[in-house]
């Protein structure tokens, strides 16, 4: 069953959004920023369940992507984009997924999920693997890293995959 009105008017409400209030922050209960932009937060998830998932938050409180004006959707998916290739840069992923959903935390925002050999492309895809985190000092190293392939990594620029490799993270 869905949300009650009530319950769906709250999580509506920018002031009451977990989004708003820390996506901007250096560190939050779920993510380490990366890189911010005109449009929106790059963040590295706490959950490294998969190696190298991160989130591009927009930074306006917007709950549908449908209610961006062309200019600021092309900026965001832009984002997006380039946040995949560092990924990529980086970790060498398979393949990335996108996820935009939004029915928890409608604020916009995507799932940057890669997927790397070990990982079962049948199975449907959960944000909430793990979860598995990395020692401080491996965290501080994959943001440096992410950020220096996203700094490096224009649109339209061919990506080489390779670079940093992450530690094997505890589970």
């Amino acid at each position: 069953m869905w949300w009650s009105g009530d319950e769906w008017e709250a999580l509506l409400d920018p002031g009451q959004c977990g989004m708003c209030r820390d996506a901007h922050l250096a560190e939050n209960e779920h993510s380490v920023l990366i890189v911010s932009t005109p449009t929106s937060h790059l963040r590295l998830a706490r959950n490294q369940a998969h190696a190298g998932y991160c989130l591009v938050i927009l930074r306006e409180h917007v709950t549908d992507m449908g209610r961006l004006p062309s200019e600021q959707l092309h900026a965001f998916w832009t984002d997006v984009q380039r946040a995949g290739r560092a990924v990529e840069s980086v970790y060498a992923p398979r393949k990335i997924d996108y996820l935009v959903m939004g029915h928890r935390m409608p604020h916009l925002h995507c799932h940057v999920f890669p997927q790397h050999h070990q990982d079962d492309p049948k199975r449907n895809v959960d944000i909430s693997d793990g979860p598995v985190t990395l020692a401080p000092g491996e965290l501080k190293d994959a943001v440096h890293a992410l950020g220096r392939a996203w700094s490096t990594t224009a649109t339209g620029a061919t990506v080489r995959s390779g670079g940093y490799i992450p530690p094997r993270a505890e589970q």
